[in-house]
């Protein structure tokens, strides 16, 4: 399946917004009136929502963050015109207390309905969208987020489990991260900790040779792995190999690593060592050979879900 096509008669823009625990980011897209869209532009905000937890209640100063940041992403679309926006929420406000009285505040402030995905939904969402890229018969794709993972299989272009898992990039650091990166001792705990989650994760019955993944943690490995090992800047695959290279010079933690996470992604300067970590470990679980990195995600299989065609 190829990427939707332009259409000369587009029917309305329209934005996605994904409530993350770690970034809050808005796409505005151009929807066609023959089911397809193209994304005319992307706005993220590092919020780190999972920082304002505390006994599992997100408080008043998270919360004004949040909207704080959806004010932000209004204000922006006012200079388009009259747009409307969709918002959902993943582990970000699932997996808190008080749920309610966040959408509640949200609403009062903003106006806005958000809507809270459950972790399978989340999981289904990302995968229609990764394979708008990139259709897979048979296999897996897996998301690292900030707060959670997310892991579909799939056979003959159905899928046939989608879970989510507590364990994210964000959620490692804050759990065993003194510092800004992790030394060799936390090293040894996040990976443990990400061996001990994936045992009960869906995993087809060996290894497949392709996989697909999505999310803000894989980009950046793309990102990084792209310089590190002179592919081309569009390039979207890396073979296991290479993200066994790339995550042990990531995790050397000296120069080269230093040098390529702040030229690449500054912003997940703190959160990048776990992340490769979890990918690493869960891509092994997964693939045999090849990962292919979308560009499409959860939002693009909320959109497509919502308005142009039926869940695969």
């Amino acid at each position: 399946m190829t990427e939707p096509r332009k259409n000369t008669s587009a029917i309305v823009n329209c934005a996605v917004v994904d409530l993350g625990s770690n970034t809050i980011r808005m796409t505005l897209y151009d929807v066609q009136d023959h089911g397809g869209f193209l994304p005319l532009f992307s706005e993220k905000r590092m919020a780190g929502l999972v920082n304002y937890i505390r006994d599992g209640v997100l408080s008043r100063e998270g919360i004004e963050v949040a909207c704080g940041v959806l004010r932000g992403f209004q204000r922006m679309l006012r200079q388009f015109g009259d747009i409307p926006m969709n918002v959902f929420a993943t582990a970000s406000l699932r997996n808190i207390k008080n749920t309610d009285e966040v959408l509640a505040a949200i609403r009062e402030r903003t106006g806005l309905v958000v809507e809270v995905l459950s972790g399978e939904l989340e999981a289904r969402y990302g995968c229609l969208g990764a394979m708008l890229t990139c259709p897979l018969e048979g296999g897996a794709v897996f998301d690292i987020g900030g707060g959670s993972t997310e892991i579909v299989l799939l056979d003959n272009g159905r899928i046939t489990r989608a879970e989510s898992l507590d364990i994210g990039s964000l959620n490692l650091y804050n759990r065993y991260v003194s510092e800004l990166w992790p030394d060799r001792g936390e090293i040894e705990k996040i990976a443990a900790a990400a061996r001990k989650k994936l045992r009960r994760a869906p995993a087809p019955a060996k290894p497949v040779p392709n996989v697909l993944a999505i999310g803000g943690t894989a980009r950046a490995v793309l990102k990084i792995a792209n310089q590190y090992l002179d592919k081309p800047e569009g390039n979207r695959i890396l073979t296991m190999g290479e993200l066994d290279r790339t995550t042990e010079m990531l995790l050397a933690r000296k120069g080269t690593a230093r040098r390529l996470i702040l030229k690449s992604c500054p912003d997940r300067v703190h959160t990048i060592l776990p992340g490769v970590i979890l990918m690493n470990t869960t891509a092994h679980i997964l693939c045999k050979k090849q990962l292919y990195i979308s560009r499409y995600g959860v939002r693009e299989g909320y959109l497509c879900q919502k308005l142009t065609s039926p869940m695969i």
